[in-house]
C-alpha cells in the first residue's frame, strides 16, 4: 500500500515507488507492479477527472506564472516536437507524467491516445525503477 501511495506522488511516480518497494525488500515484480499501479491510478484520475482544470490552464494568458505552468509549457513544447508517445515516455525525465498528461490534453490530443501512451510509459519506467531498486537492494545487502 505504501509503495502505491509513494508512486501516486508527481515527480516520484512509478520508478520511485518501485525503487522504494525493492529497497524495503518486496520482490522485484511486486515492487514494480505496485509502483506502476499507484502511478497509473493517479495519472488516470488527472486525465479523466480534471478536465476543468485543463481548461483553466489552456485559457491562461501568461506562460510564466508559476512552477506548474512552466512545466506545462515545457511539456507542451515536447508535445509539439515528439507527439503523445514522446511526451508520455520522456515525462519522468522532463517534468512529471501528471503534467505531461495535462499538457497533451491541453494541446488537443485524443484522450484515449493519452491514456494508452501514459500506460505504456508507466510500465516502462516502473520496470526500470524496479530493476534499479532491486540492484540497489542487492548491493546494500552485500
Amino acid at each position: 500500500m505504501g509503495v502505491s501511495v509513494i508512486a501516486f506522488i508527481p515527480f516520484v511516480e512509478s520508478p520511485g515507488g518501485a525503487i522504494v518497494g525493492a529497497l524495503v525488500g518486496l520482490p522485484i515484480i511486486s515492487a514494480a507492479l505496485t509502483g506502476m499501479l499507484g502511478n497509473w491510478i493517479s495519472v488516470m484520475l488527472i486525465i479523466l477527472l480534471f478536465n476543468a482544470l485543463l481548461m483553466r490552464f489552456r485559457d491562461r494568458t501568461s506562460k510564466n506564472d508559476g512552477f506548474i505552468q512552466n512545466r506545462v509549457s515545457k511539456s507542451r513544447e515536447r508535445y509539439e516536437k515528439y507527439g503523445v508517445p514522446g511526451v508520455a515516455i520522456l515525462a519522468p525525465l522532463v517534468a512529471s507524467g501528471h503534467i505531461a498528461a495535462f499538457a497533451s490534453l491541453a494541446a488537443g490530443a485524443d484522450k484515449k491516445r493519452v491514456i494508452v501512451w501514459h500506460t505504456v510509459s508507466i510500465g516502462i519506467w516502473g520496470v526500470l525503477g524496479g530493476l534499479f531498486g532491486d540492484y540497489l537492494h542487492y548491493e546494500i545487502m552485500q
